[in-house]
């Protein structure tokens, strides 16, 4: 699977009109750009293009952005697992999943793998108690989790299958 490193300035236009291009849909429009980039952030040019199309400053896109723990000014890993540690999915053993990918994947939570395809890290609760304990890629949870259904899961991340 070919990752993305920069949109292209068409796409940036494009994406900035399909969600309304205005500063009532700002958000959306910025978190739709962060997820379209292949490295999960917003750089400093689209933030200029964001800003000359819905009519703000630069400097208060870009406030906007590091603002918001949502959004990336730098890249990222292209997928984060992101690992709930409430209550619940603490004693459906939320640990052993950190372990597991701490494994699988050769680096430490809160660390990004040599190809910039993963990291991961804590979450507080994303309300799916009845199958923790879970992980979240982007708006998708996993649940039920084992090192069976973990290795599936990052198998069909990097084939592709399952692209977020």
């Amino acid at each position: 699977m070919e990752v993305k490193n920069k949109l292209t300035t068409t796409e940036v236009y494009s994406i900035i009109r399909e969600n309304g291009g205005d500063t009532e849909h700002l958000l959306k429009i910025l978190h739709e750009l962060q997820n379209a980039s292949g490295l999960n952030y917003i750089d400093k040019e689209t933030a200029e293009i964001v800003a000359k199309e819905v009519g703000l400053p630069a400097t208060r896109v870009y406030d906007i952005i590091t603002f918001y723990a949502m959004l990336k000014t730098k890249p990222k890993a292209r997928f984060v697992l992101k690992i709930c540690n409430s209550t619940p999915c603490h004693f459906s053993h939320s640990e052993e999943i950190t372990q597991i990918l701490e494994e699988e994947l050769g680096v430490k939570i809160g660390e990004t793998t040599k190809d910039g395809m993963f990291a991961f890290h804590y979450i507080p609760c994303v309300g799916a108690c009845d199958i923790g304990p879970v992980i979240k890629v982007k708006d998708t949870v996993y649940g039920n989790l084992d090192r069976k259904v973990i290795r599936q899961l990052l198998d069909d991340l990097r084939s592709g299958k399952r692209d977020q």
